[in-house]
């Protein structure tokens, strides 16, 4: 059931199990609080969410305090641990349907957040300055009917908009309530389609293992040049309740090594 916010008619998509006439809902685009509308007002229902465009900037804040930084110090040394392995073993250790937080970097002899090998205090503006280097588009969500149950999918592009090739895109998925609080979360390596057919006729682990296949990945995901554009697919098998809208984000992405001469 689609409800438009009356404020500045942001259009937002609930199951219709939640949608209740009279019922109170927050707009998350403008925050404007107001009923939900009786059964004849409310808008055919296409089963879409409005993808949010403006919800990191709305974030940016929380994503530059102490604490924000203080959790990228901890996961900078453990992945530090983890990468002293080398990049490959690491991408080896990959399980079929389980995504991976920590990337496969491009050149083995690199650390997390180090960039091009810069002294200390440079790795977090090395990561900033990749992950700004990707933006997302055409993103879009909809629902598909699986043998498992009502899957929520989340589908769009990567695309380098650097001046440099770029290897390993993740992104990161958010289901959120009414309150924009996180319901649910999902973590995928960019480069691994699916199709309508896959989507529909696929059970749950051999969805993950198809989104998580490492030739379609390696295939998609590495040496993107500039301009280059890379597919994601993010499914949410068991949506919960009270999903009101979604958001997208680059989680990471790590610098191709250089052509090698000769």
């Amino acid at each position: 059931m689609n409800i438009t916010c009356p404020k500045c008619e942001t259009t937002f998509s609930l199951p219709d199990d939640l949608y209740k006439p009279g019922r109170k809902s927050r707009c998350s685009h403008c925050g404007n609080i107001f009923p939900m509308p009786p059964l004849a007002d409310a808008p055919q229902n296409d089963e879409e969410l409005p993808p949010p465009p403006t919800r990191a900037k709305k974030r940016a804040g929380f994503f530059s305090g102490k604490l924000f930084k203080a959790v990228c110090a901890f996961a900078a040394a453990v992945l530090l641990v983890l990468l002293g392995y080398g990049g490959f073993l690491i991408y080896g250790a990959l399980v079929p349907g389980e995504v991976q937080q920590a990337l496969t970097p491009a050149n083995p002899e690199s650390k997390p957040g180090d960039g091009s090998g810069g002294g200390p205090g440079t790795g977090r503006v090395e990561d900033e300055r990749r992950i700004a280097s990707i933006s997302l588009e055409e993103i879009r969500q909809f629902m598909v009917e699986n043998p498992a149950g009502r899957m929520m999918v989340i589908q769009g592009l990567a695309v380098n908009a650097s001046e440099s090739n770029k290897d390993y895109v993740a992104i990161e998925a958010r289901l959120l309530d009414a309150d924009n609080k996180t319901l649910d979360r999902a973590e995928q390596l960019c480069g691994a389609p699916l199709s309508l057919f896959q989507l529909q006729s696929l059970t749950v682990s051999e969805l993950k293992e198809a989104l998580n296949n490492r030739i379609s990945i390696m295939t998609n995901n590495t040496n993107i040049p500039p301009g280059g554009k890379v597919p994601f697919v993010v499914v949410f098998p068991s949506p919960p309740r009270g999903t009101a809208t979604f958001e997208v984000r680059v989680l990471d992405v790590r610098d191709s090594p250089p052509a090698q001469g000769g």
